[in-house]
């Protein structure tokens, strides 16, 4: 007995770690540039929409990044300026503020704000033009991965984006519809074999045919229960944002600043 409930955790297990979220990992450290020409800076902004909030992240770099070359910088302007569309190339080259966005994170928060989190290059000084290099992008949730998980595996891709309670809900109630479409299906054909029987009498035919009807619509509920959970479930893989942190976790981490990364003691629980 003890070896098949293991065997059954271990395949339960490996479900979470394949659905587990993956941060990008410029996330946790930043990585190092190839030449001495450019730095690599990490902002993040919060807004009521994805734009909002990537915008105030480019603000903050653009900002820091001008601060340090000493160069002038209008951050009302621009900040209307990126809200009117403009893009980051153009104002970077504008206010000669040496800029290149590397990665992205997005992240949906509880009260349904959004925070994104930028990975840019930016000019190490002010008279040398930077050399940027390409930076190879990893860990990454992607909606398409997310989506082929769930279909895989009902709620799998909610889990890799930090909704573990809501792809275990998925998962559990996808199982519950099946099997009890499945033992409603079975049960459903049991009393079927007793309609057919020559010996049955009146009394027992007509009770078993009363089961069969509610067991078979029993199984068409469930299936159907199911069929609408998966689809749903597919849905909310493809579409839902990201968390960054999921589950209860303690650990040390370093809060991106003006003045560089602040070490701190992360304490987090999201479900």
């Amino acid at each position: 007995m003890k070896h098949p409930l293991f065997f059954i955790l271990l395949i339960l297990a490996n479900v979470a770690a394949w659905g587990a979220k993956r941060l990008p990992p410029w996330m946790n450290e930043l990585p190092r540039p190839g030449n001495s020409t450019y730095l690599y800076v990490r902002e993040a902004g919060e807004g009521s929409t994805l734009t909002e909030a990537h915008n105030q992240a480019l603000l903050r770099v653009m900002q820091n990044t001008a601060n340090r070359l000493g160069r002038p910088f209008d951050a009302q302007t621009v900040d209307k300026a990126l809200a009117g569309g403009s893009d980051y190339q153009t104002l970077s080259s504008q206010y000669n503020v040496p800029i290149n966005k590397v990665d992205q994170y997005d992240e949906q928060l509880r009260d349904g704000t959004y925070r994104v989190w930028l990975l840019c290059q930016v000019a190490a000084s002010g008279n040398v033009q930077p050399q940027w290099e390409a930076l190879p992008r990893y860990g990454e949730v992607n909606n398409w991965t997310s989506l082929a998980k769930s279909l895989v595996v009902p709620g799998l891709g909610q889990m890799g984006k930090g909704y573990h309670a809501e792809g275990w809900l998925t998962l559990t109630g996808q199982l519950l519809f099946v099997g009890g479409g499945a033992y409603s299906y079975y049960m459903a054909q049991q009393q079927l074999e007793m309609l057919l029987g020559a010996s049955t009498s009146y009394d027992d035919w007509n009770a078993a045919q009363n089961r069969y009807n509610t067991f078979r619509t029993a199984s068409y509920i469930a299936w159907g229960g199911a069929a609408v959970l998966y689809l749903f479930n597919l849905y909310r893989a493809y579409s839902m944002q990201p968390r960054r942190s999921t589950g209860l976790t303690l650990a040390p981490s370093a809060i991106p600043t003006h003045s560089g990364p602040m070490p701190s003691l992360s304490l987090t629980l999201n479900f």
